[in-house]
């Protein structure tokens, strides 16, 4: 991560691939809290050192011009189904990278597609994985339900 994470109350921030709000900071510490209520969350919060906000795991949410241009260049975007991208599996995840959970999506849809809409297991829970991932961040960002930024990116990857 480049820069300096800037860590206020109401910031809403990605760690591990979760979105999370800042609500209670001091000068030492930062506590955060998942954005979206779902039932296994349990009142989960975190509470992170701001010594160790700028170690890579924690960052800002990917602007809303970014999501529509990847958008537009990932998911839209015509893709070999014969050579499709690819991506490690077993890191693609776990690099809180924007970028990088749309090409785990587009690639396990291609060959979700030449496979009869079929998945091995592992594959069909990193993909759904990746789209909670994805949709939660473009919910985030453009202020709509996860629901809706989930429609968002299966209409691009049918339209393509």
């Amino acid at each position: 991560m480049t820069g300096t994470l800037r860590l206020n109350i109401g910031n809403l921030v990605v760690r591990h691939g979760k979105i999370l709000k800042v609500f209670k900071a001091n000068q030492n510490t930062v506590e955060l809290q998942p954005f979206f209520d779902f039932k296994g969350n349990n009142d989960l919060t975190f509470t992170l050192s701001l010594k160790n906000a700028n170690d890579g795991h924690i960052r800002q949410l990917v602007s809303k011009a970014k999501i529509k241009t990847l958008l537009k260049l990932i998911i839209k975007k015509s893709a070999s189904k014969t050579n499709p991208p690819v991506f490690n599996a077993k890191t693609a995840l776990t690099q809180n990278q924007f970028e990088e959970t749309l090409w785990v999506i587009k690639t396990l849809w291609l060959e979700k597609k030449k496979n009869s809409n079929t998945l091995s297991s592992g594959k069909s829970t990193i993909f759904r994985r990746a789209m909670l991932q994805a949709t939660e961040e473009i919910a985030a960002t453009n202020r709509i339900s996860p629901e809706k930024a989930k429609s968002l990116i299966l209409s691009g990857l049918s339209s393509a």
